[in-house]
């Protein structure tokens, strides 16, 4: 009996000291070690998103033109089926950024910036990884967009 509670209380303890996570971030060092990969990814993301808002927004100008031109001139130089479409699609990037909503990569950065501060490394780590798979989601909703503004611009080149 006495052995069978020894051996429990050994793998009780053990348990408990296994739950620690063993690679924790315990100073600023460590931390910047852990942290800088995270933060060069972010960096890459980044510029990605900044090549693909660029041509969101080349394609977005496009669009504003045509309706600028049926604004002024009553006509359209696109066929109206084609600029119904395009006016769908348009529609289609209204709805994907309301359902994404706003990002919370900032507010998490500079969570992540105070535990740092605070010395509390681990929070730290876990707010930028946080951040990185909210950049991630971004990302993707960009390339997402991007795709429906290509369509948009093709239907408006092939319609002129």
């Amino acid at each position: 009996m006495k052995k069978g509670l020894k051996i429990l209380c050994a793998a009780l303890s053990l348990t408990a000291i296994m739950s620690f996570s063993a690679f924790a971030a315990e100073t600023r060092k460590e931390y910047r070690a852990e942290a800088e990969p995270i933060r060069t990814e972010m960096k890459a993301m980044e510029e990605q998103m900044d090549a693909l808002r660029e041509s969101n927004k080349n394609s977005m100008e496009h669009f504003k033109n045509i309706h600028l031109n049926k604004k002024e001139t009553g006509e359209l130089p696109v066929d109206k089926s084609v600029w119904k479409e395009a006016k769908t699609l348009r529609g289609k990037i209204k709805m994907i950024r309301e359902d994404n909503g706003d990002s919370q990569v900032k507010n998490l950065r500079a969570e992540a910036k105070a535990a740092a501060e605070n010395k509390d490394f681990d929070t730290a780590i876990l707010k930028l990884k946080e951040a990185e798979k909210e950049k991630e989601k971004r990302l993707e909703m960009l390339k997402e967009i991007n795709s429906i503004w290509k369509q948009i611009d093709d239907l408006l080149s092939s319609g002129q």
